[in-house]
């Protein structure tokens, strides 16, 4: 999953608690959340500034400044819920509950374990919280571990690429193509082996 990908999935799934986020999925987000921040925090420094201008002098105290006249102040409000799923998916996705959020109410160590509790790996086969996101590459296992993938399959892959291909070789491979075809789509025939 890329970029914008991410950034629309994780708006999409704004109140969606339920299910599993990729790590790719939660990091392309916080990358988003970085930048936006970063950007606008250099437009509210500015209109801080300008306000600091404006009121020296005319008895304005800087403290009377409205809070709401701030970018961030509506970002973070309208990022809360979508930051807050994207992380309880993401906690599934580790086999962790979506409770672990409420760490981050506990002072200095709280986000920190939730920080790390994010970088753990996913589990690539089906837990209590559903099935693994797509882009494992291979066919999903059940929990049990059942299913014959070989994760050396694609590496293989390459090696053919490399050699050259007879006619024979090429004949084949068509005759496999439409084998499959036809038991697949058309529904005929057993399965080419």
């Amino acid at each position: 999953m890329g970029f914008p990908e991410a950034v629309v999935s994780v708006f999409a799934g704004t109140f969606k608690f339920s299910g599993r986020a990729p790590r790719s999925e939660y990091w392309w987000f916080f990358l988003f959340e970085v930048i936006a921040v970063t950007v606008l925090a250099f437009v509210d420094a500015s209109t801080i500034m300008q306000f600091s201008a404006q009121s020296q002098g005319k008895g304005n105290p800087v403290g009377m400044f409205n809070p709401f006249a701030l970018t961030m102040v509506y970002y973070l409000l309208l990022t809360f819920f979508p930051r807050i799923s994207v992380t309880v998916r993401r906690l599934h996705d580790v086999g962790a509950s979506g409770w672990f959020c409420l760490l981050y109410f506990v002072p200095l160590v709280g986000g920190l374990i939730v920080f790390i509790m994010t970088l753990l790996p996913s589990q690539s086969v089906d837990n209590k919280f559903g099935p693994p996101p797509g882009g494992f590459g291979g066919p999903r296992r059940s929990k049990s571990g059942g299913g014959n993938h070989d994760p050396m399959q694609g590496y293989a892959s390459l090696d053919r690429a490399n050699q050259s291909t007879t006619a024979e070789m090429q004949a084949a491979r068509k005759a496999e193509v439409r084998a499959l075809y036809e038991q697949r789509v058309l529904g005929r025939g057993a399965p080419a082996k």
